[in-house]
């Protein structure tokens, strides 16, 4: 960055097929450094379970989906952008016309979108964020930071966990097979019971599993389906 060379920064706050939450505050503080950088952050599986404090943090660009932590249908891209990455993108040439900042903001003034907006979403949309505004960020951050240390404690007693101590994602939890067992059976018998896990991606399946712990999740859902795999695995 020292160089001069680089317009922006992108970085993945958060990435499910690891289980790896990536230091932020740490990145926050080498960024101030550089002001006219521009610094976007993947908050895809992190928004609306990670307290995220943008002003404090400095960053221009965080973009998140609604089928994550907001715990709502996939089809949403949430998103929040400061007013240097706006006068950025004024300075870019072939902006194309989808991800077009300027259009955004052109149809905003009159609290329109660019295309046909999915209308059943933004309902859905407005009702979580009263329950999220009830509950707090606060306060949702230690809820999903208490089921993560639940689905954590269970993993290092039968399995082990895959990310590296200290950065472990506070949505989810990306477990090692070291009982070799199959995921897939796992899988099919807590379908039986109304549930499910997910093997890991790509060149990890069956060598690691993922436990979600966001959204709506309470600690009580984890107990149970973790109960539950105990039972199926006789641990």
């Amino acid at each position: 960055l020292a160089t001069g060379k680089y317009d922006c920064l992108l970085y993945t706050h958060n990435e499910t097929s690891t289980g790896v939450m990536n230091p932020i505050e740490e990145v926050a503080e080498v960024m101030r450094k550089y002001p006219d950088v521009i610094w976007c952050v993947d908050a895809v599986s992190s928004m609306g379970g990670y307290y995220y404090k943008i002003d404090e943090l400095g960053v221009d660009f965080i973009l998140a989906s609604s089928q994550k932590c907001w715990a709502l249908p996939a089809g949403l891209a949430i998103g929040v952008v400061s007013e240097k990455a706006l006068e950025k993108a004024k300075t870019v040439k072939n902006r194309g016309y989808y991800f077009d900042m300027m259009v955004f903001m052109k149809y905003d003034e009159r609290h329109q979108t660019p295309t046909t907006p999915a209308i059943p979403h933004l309902f859905a949309l407005d009702y979580q964020l009263d329950r999220i505004l009830e509950e707090g960020m606060e306060n949702r951050q230690k809820r999903h930071i208490e089921m993560a240390k639940i689905v954590r404690a269970w993993a290092k007693e039968y399995f082990d966990l895959f990310p590296e101590p200290g950065y472990e994602s506070i949505t989810l939890t990306t477990i090692k097979n070291t009982r070799g067992i199959s995921v897939a059976e796992l899988n099919e018998e807590l379908g039986k019971r109304g549930k499910m896990l997910s093997n890991g991606y790509g060149k990890l399946k069956e060598q690691t599993f993922r436990i979600a712990h966001m959204g709506d999740l309470t600690k009580e859902d984890i107990e149970e389906l973790l109960n539950d795999i105990n039972q199926i695995l006789e641990l």
